[in-house]
């Protein structure tokens, strides 16, 4: 049986490395579930200059070093969620400032009753709702649906946006739909971009559907109201942001930072650690590795060095190692400022390495592209998570795209 070993990356740990076992398991098991996934959590057991011109930076030859590439019309949605995972109700607070001319309603009026009561009422009975509590649930939110609701309910932005005289585009139903999924994502312990552009999107659009509304876009003078404010926040107020949470963040960063520096002074201990989980699988392997977890593979499999279960040194290889698979990886840029263990900058790759197929997303900002600085013989594959970048370099798990290249890598590694 082929096995896929997936070894993980800088500063994960648990529940984290399990939610993402969990993801590439269900992926592998969709399309190939004859293909066992087993786990190689090496965290938990053991926790210069450009050489090439900038070569392993996405477009950064292509530009000249001098800034970034024309924005693209994705990028618009990609800052709203950036904004909005930091600020839930920022969108709500545009609308009371902007939308139907920002006048308040006058008070009891006979008839029907306002849309904006009908609002409060609606977001007061999600939680009562069949469809909505199962989306929730299948992505994993269910138990912050009625936490959610309560929060946006009480919060001081929405209830100056229900009281806003008309909307008569109906962009509410939706605005409020994002602040209620926005909240959940800050509220949950698994980082945003665990749950998939799509399955969030998705999820907006039933509470959409629930609260009465069926927009797909919003007025054009609240859309370029939050442009605006959702650039300001990527290129100002995020560093206000960072200074706000700067102690949490450091709290988290340790485990990060720690692994690197680790691994650049012990590295042996994980690459053997790496090397036994290979030899105990019963056939063919396939290598997974994310962010550091694809730098220790690669060193791996390159140093022509192996360890036993004592720590000693042994020449040989890997031979059941059918192919490497790098996520999120920054070994292409460790080559090319000299500074990757097994490989000195020039010596490209050795002979009989297996075929290696590198994934990258441009706005994860820790991956790198490895064709350009190691040769033909490197596969470069760019995704498109559509998260933030605060959110991208966790969120290969749940792209569609990446399980396709990982189906492609299956179906050429040799039956046992």
């Amino acid at each position: 049986m082929v096995t896929v070993l997936f070894v993980h990356g800088t500063g994960v740990r648990e529940p984290s490395y399990s939610n993402a076992l969990a993801r590439v398991r269900e992926g592998v098991a969709a399309v190939r579930p004859d293909v066992r996934v087993e786990p190689c959590d090496w965290g938990s057991a053991l926790g210069s200059y450009l050489r090439a011109e900038g070569a392993s930076i996405p477009g950064f030859a292509a530009q000249g070093g001098q800034g970034p590439p024309a924005p693209d019309p994705r990028d618009e949605a990609v800052a709203r969620w950036a904004l909005l995972y930091a600020d839930p109700f920022a969108e709500l607070e545009l609308f009371a400032l902007t939308g139907a001319g920002a006048v308040p309603s006058s008070g009891f009026v006979p008839g029907p009753r306002a849309r904006g009561d009908l609002l409060l009422d609606g977001v007061s009975g999600l939680d009562a709702r069949d469809t909505v509590r199962e989306a929730w649930a299948d992505v994993g939110l269910g138990e912050l649906l009625t936490e959610a609701a309560t929060a946006v309910r009480g919060a001081p932005a929405f209830r100056r946006a229900i009281v806003v005289d008309g909307d008569p585009a109906g962009a509410l139903p939706r605005l409020t739909a994002r602040a209620l999924v926005a909240y959940a994502l800050s509220r949950t312990d698994r980082d945003a971009g665990e749950v998939s552009a799509k399955a969030r999107d998705e999820l907006v659009d039933c509470v959409t559907d629930a609260l009465g509304g069926d927009l797909r876009v919003v007025p054009e003078a609240l859309t370029a109201a939050f442009r605006f404010s959702a650039r300001l926040f990527e290129n100002v107020l995020g560093s206000r942001l960072v200074v706000a949470r700067r102690t949490p963040w450091s709290g988290r960063s340790v485990g990060f930072f720690g692994d690197i520096v680790r691994y650049l002074v012990r590295g042996e201990a994980v690459r053997a650690f790496v090397a036994e989980a290979v030899r105990a699988q019963p056939g063919p392997v396939v290598l997974l590795g994310h962010s550091l977890g694809g730098i220790a593979a690669f060193d791996l499999l390159a140093s022509g060095v192996l360890l036993d279960g004592a720590g000693e040194q042994r020449a040989g290889r890997l031979p059941q190692v059918e192919a490497l698979i790098t996520v999120g990886s920054q070994a292409p840029l460790l080559y090319e400022l000299d500074a990757l263990p097994s490989r000195p900058y020039g010596s490209g790759l050795p002979s009989g390495f297996p075929r290696w197929v590198n994934v990258y997303d441009r706005r994860d900002l820790l991956s790198y592209t490895a064709s350009e600085v190691f040769g033909s013989e490197v596969t470069d594959v760019e995704v498109d998570n559509r998260q933030p970048v605060s959110a991208a370099h966790s969120a290969y798990w749940t792209n569609d795209r990446f399980h396709s290249v990982l189906h492609d890598v299956l179906d050429q590694v040799s039956p046992p």
